[in-house]
Parts: C-alpha cells; structure tokens; sequence
C-alpha cells in the first residue's frame, strides 16, 4: 500500500498510484499557493500600524522620531522572509526536473516572489507524480499563517480550536519507503470533536489521539 507523501493518510489507487500525492492535498497545495499570491498582495497595506486594508491610519497612532512606525512581522516577509521559505523547495523541484535553478533570484523581491508562485504552479502537476511535496506543503502552511498573521487576516479556525500538546504520530513514507514520525501539531476542532494535525492533516479519532497522549 503506498500513501500519500503529504498526509501519509490517504492510499494512492487507480489513477493516482503512480503519484506521490493524492488529489486532496494536491488541491490543498494549489489553494494555500494561490492564498499565498492573494496575501502578499495585501502585505504592503499593514506596513504601518493601525492602517486597514487600502484605508487611513487609524485615529490614535503616533509617529515617532518623524517616520511612521512599521510593523516587524510584515516587513521582514516583504523584505524576503516569503520568498525564502518558498525558493528552496521551487529550487528542488526544478532541480528535479534538471531545469535551471537560479530564476527566481533574478530582480527585487516583489518579482522574486511572484516568479517562484508562478514555478510551484506551474511545476504542481509534474510534482505530485514524481516528487514528495510533504516539506513544502509544511512550508506553505507556515507561510500563509504568518502572512494572516501579518494582515490581521486570522481565520475562523484559530477562534474555534484549541491547540493539543500531543504530537501527531502519523508517519510519513519518502518514496524511497523510508518513513518518518510527523510530530506536527494536533488541533481539537470543537464543533466537531475532530482532531487534526496542522503539518501533515491528518485527521485522528479520539481513540488515535489518546493512545498518542497516552505514549507521549
């Protein structure tokens, strides 16, 4: 039986037995790049303290030493904290391909960003037949939190779960067959008693996660 490389959850028969990823998390992949796109777009907007989306300083904020104050978190990803979580796994994909890999460091890093946005895309289909997408599938999830984090964007998950101090015991499977235990975080989602891993979404009974909390 071989599992898909980015849940370790779903088995992959018929068409996709031959991939390393199966169609959920293929789609989920595709959604959290376009997410990514959609964020950055809005990053420059949150540069300054209490300034909304495309709208004024909010009344009540102060300048200081005659320059407006500027907001960490936002300009350490425009300044090329997104594009670095993203450039490593474009790089290996591409690599992969024996494609050439030094594109996306070409001109500033608005284009830096957008090119390796446009390189996963383009390159996702080729991926989920021939190469584990696990590490930036971990990669992206990390990116578009900190990015909702970043524009206030924070969504209706965070306010209707809890975070549990289990690790995820899923394990993983590298093409090669090597496995590997997740360790992500679970989360309890409380209308609906699930829980679910933040890393590699898998999804635990309440059987599953108190053997888990049982052996940790």
């Amino acid at each position: 039986m071989t599992l898909c490389t980015v849940c370790g959850d779903r088995e992959l028969t018929g068409a996709r037995a031959e991939h390393t990823t199966c169609a959920p998390c293929e789609d989920w992949i595709a959604d959290h790049l376009a997410q990514a796109r959609a964020l950055w777009a809005q990053l420059p907007d949150h540069l300054e303290p209490g300034r909304g989306h495309s709208g004024p300083r909010v009344s009540g904020n102060t300048k200081t030493s005659g320059a407006a104050p500027v907001t960490q978190a936002v300009l350490d990803l425009i300044g090329g904290g997104a594009a670095g979580v993203l450039a490593p796994h474009e790089t290996e994909i591409r690599r992969a391909r024996h494609m050439p890999t030094h594109q996306y460091a070409l001109g500033g890093v608005d284009r830096q960003f957008r090119s390796t946005l446009d390189s996963l895309e383009r390159n996702l289909p080729w991926a989920v037949r021939n190469h584990p997408l696990w590490p930036l599938a971990d990669a992206l999830r990390t990116l578009v939190r900190q990015m909702r984090a970043a524009t206030g964007d924070t969504p209706e998950r965070e306010r209707t779960t809890t975070e549990l101090g289990t690790p995820c015991p899923a394990v993983r499977v590298d093409p090669a067959g090597a496995g590997s235990t997740c360790g992500g975080t679970l989360r309890y989602y409380r209308a609906t008693h699930a829980v679910r891993c933040d890393a590699c979404g898998h999804d635990l009974d309440q059987d599953q996660w108190l053997g888990a909390a049982v052996l940790a």
